[in-house]
């Protein structure tokens, strides 16, 4: 028996060596057999990366890209064991130009990282084919167009960044289950409704689509995203009531703010135990404040202004709760007993939250408050009589409403004292402009006051409403910030984002004026940032004209409304004249009266009243002609407009180049020059229709900067 077993046993060790013998000889074959191929992978992927510096032959980055080396050591190249290439990492390398579809040739890439350049053209359908890719980020470039469905079938994509680019259209209807964690679509020109596909994306931990256009409702199937840590949908136009019920046990923060929802909050918010922030302000939502705040328990962040709640709540119990918060004046009150926060009025027994919830409590307290309140009365009324000058000018401070629309650590009264005559760096028609620091970050901004000293009715009460109403419920990097704003009976102020730079029209004329006054002056304004700043107007006239519910026209675009930043990036300014259209085709809306600047003025709108988007082009065509030409809007020697003027010198056959601003021109930026003024030209040409749309002004302008476009 025991030999029987020996014998078995040496068998199996016999065996065992046969066999580990010919695995060996399997694998030195089988290495032998596939070492050419990875030579030929290797040279595939050379030929493939080489042909991408050759396309993107603008960006000095990648011409460190050659045969000396091998490309696993070429810089934003990442190779797995110096042999395949699996990651570029090409983020803010300044590339210009499209995306080639042959990208994908590099089959073992899992991460593409495009991210903060000046990429241009679609989303190539093709990146599909990178069937390792797990990370792609193509976030802050100028893609356009719609959104590959294809890019949600990959199976292996694990991190999608799309935002800050011009992406349109609607959201893919069809999105299959996938892989996807962290999926960021914010600031593109997104419209149409969610997608209840979209509840397919089983494992997404972060989702952002916020400053788009999109519309519709908050649909069911989002609220089901079990592992969803982070949610925006701010700044679009979502409408109808927030779904009650929710599987969002994971969620974190969450930020519905600048839509238009309405109905109730949702109770299910207070069974979310990892809740730390929720903003849920500018909307339309209404219901009991003190019901409302009742089952919310976010532990940092709570934002509910710019509402419709009803009822009042303790201030003091806001303060104390949240570490930022956002509340309505209208639903405060204060149980300060020095009234240490102006303008609230006093807390009564039933106002204080919880008040059910500590009912052995209540015989003490409210014979306390009543007291306290009975104190507090008689100290105002004490105060009155004696000092009733004071508390008349008060009461103008009181009578303000304060309404932010960004961030802000500000009161009415920071920004009272700050409006002095040594601050006032503007004096317009509509009123007089401060530049002031307001806020403790010491942060400097701008601040518009109108029909100061006059009755709120009329035109400066108009161009307030406009402001408000427009800047309030848009968000694009090229149109400037309302921050926030005070309104009395005859003060309305508007706080926006302060810009050193200040105007293009300063900019542009500052020579001829200084000139005109016998002075000196330089135009440090060169052709490549005049073009940028073309580029930046148009994409924000474009936001305004193409991408909102309701295409909005400014009714006064001109070199001084253009605003600029430290960077020279163009921002419009002034929203007084604004006016939200009631629908989006181009049959023009009778004005009540002309609005504008002489020069700027479209002569089919000075003429009929009619109004529409091609008002806007006009205006535009004239800043287009002031940034080619140097020349102002109205070129009083020869009694005529710049735009008749520019008109006439090409149809009388003068050369182009003698109409150009010969400052700034060179070699370099001739037909660039050219286009632009032809563009112009056709901008400002007397038929409304035979004017180009904003998107095709953007095309044109993008075209004359980058060929590749």
């Amino acid at each position: 028996m025991k030999r029987n077993t020996r014998r078995s046993i040496n068998m199996l060790k016999e065996s065992s060596r046969h066999f580990f013998r010919k695995m060996q000889m399997f694998f030195l074959i089988f290495l032998v057999l596939i070492s050419p191929s990875f030579q030929e992978n290797l040279q595939l992927e050379q030929s493939v990366l080489l042909k991408l510096k050759q396309h993107w032959s603008n960006s000095e980055f990648l011409q460190s890209w050659n045969l000396n080396s091998s490309v696993c050591n070429w810089s934003g190249v990442s190779c797995i064991n110096d042999r395949v290439v699996t990651e570029l990492h090409l983020g803010g390398k300044r590339i210009a130009g499209t995306i080639p579809s042959t990208i994908c040739q590099l089959k073992n890439l899992t991460l593409i990282d495009l991210s903060n350049n000046n990429i241009s053209g679609t989303i190539p359908v093709r990146l599909k084919d990178c069937s390792e890719l797990q990370h792609l980020d193509l976030s802050k470039n100028s893609l356009r167009d719609r959104i590959p469905g294809e890019l949600f079938g990959m199976k292996q994509l694990l991190n999608m960044y799309l935002n800050d680019n011009m992406l349109s259209g609607e959201l893919p209807k069809q999105i299959q289950v996938s892989q996807l964690k962290n999926l960021n679509l914010s600031e593109n020109y997104l419209n149409g409704s969610i997608p209840e596909d979209i509840g397919n994306l089983k494992n997404l931990v972060k989702l952002d689509l916020s400053h788009n256009s999109l519309s519709g409702s908050i649909i069911n199937q989002l609220f089901q995203l079990y592992h969803l840590r982070h949610l925006s949908l701010s700044s679009n136009y979502l409408s109808g009531v927030i779904p009650d019920e929710m599987d969002l046990f994971s969620l974190y923060d969450m930020d519905l703010s600048h839509n238009q929802l309405t109905g109730s909050i949702p109770k299910g918010f207070g069974d979310l135990p990892g809740l730390h922030a929720l903003d849920l302000s500018y909307n339309q939502l209404s219901g009991d404040i003190l019901l409302s705040i009742e089952h919310l328990r976010p532990r940092n962040t709570l934002r509910l202004c710019s509402n419709k709640f009803s009822g009042r709540i303790s201030a003091e119990f806001v303060k104390l709760t949240f570490e930022e918060n956002c509340f309505d004046e209208s639903n405060l009150c204060s149980t300060s007993k020095n009234l240490s926060i102006p303008g609230l009025p006093s807390c009564s027994s039933g106002d204080e939250v919880r008040k059910s919830s500590r009912p052995k409590h209540l015989i003490i307290i409210i014979p306390i408050v009543g007291a306290g309140v009975a104190i507090q009365l008689t100290w105002i009324f004490y105060m009155v009589r004696k000092h009733w000058w004071k508390t008349k000018k008060q009461n103008v401070k009181d009578d303000m409403k304060f309404i932010s629309f960004q961030k802000l650590k500000v009161t009415t009264e920071d920004i009272l004292s700050s409006l002095k005559d040594e601050n006032i760096i503007g004096n317009g028609g509509s009123g007089k402009v401060y530049r002031v620091v307001i806020d403790q970050t010491g942060n400097t901004y701008a601040v518009k006051s109108i029909g100061h000293g006059k009755k709120s009715a009329g035109r400066p009460q108009k161009e307030f409403l406009a402001e408000v109403r427009v800047l309030g419920s848009i968000r694009h990097n090229n149109i400037v910030k309302l921050m926030c704003c005070v309104s009395s009976t005859d003060r309305k102020l508007l706080v926006y984002e302060y810009f050193e730079k200040q105007s293009l029209d300063k900019w542009l004329h500052r020579k001829q004026r200084a000139a005109s006054l016998g002075q000196s002056s330089t135009l440090a304004l060169d052709w490549r940032k005049r073009l940028n700043i073309a580029i930046g107007a148009a994409q924000g006239l474009c936001y305004m004209h193409h991408h909102c519910t309701r295409p909005i026209i400014h009714r006064d675009i001109k070199s001084s409304n253009i605003l600029l930043d430290s960077e020279f990036n163009a921002k419009i300014a002034d929203f007084g004249l604004a006016k939200i259209l009631a629908r989006r085709d181009d049959d023009p809306e009778t004005a009540s009266a002309i609005a504008g600047t002489f020069g700027y003025i479209a002569p089919e709108y000075a003429s009929t009243f009619k109004v529409n988007i091609k008002t806007d082009i006009y205006s535009f065509g004239v800043v287009l002609l002031e940034l080619t030409t140097g020349r102002e809007p109205i070129i009083r020697d020869e009694q005529m407009n710049l735009a008749q003027w520019a008109l006439l010198q090409y149809k009388e056959g003068n050369s182009i180049l003698e109409a150009l601003d010969e400052e700034i021109m060179e070699v370099s930026n001739l037909e660039q020059m050219r286009g632009v003024f032809e563009l112009g030209l056709m901008c400002t040409g007397a038929s409304p229709s035979g004017r180009p749309s904003m998107k095709e002004v953007c095309y044109v302008l993008q075209r004359c900067r980058d060929p590749n476009y």
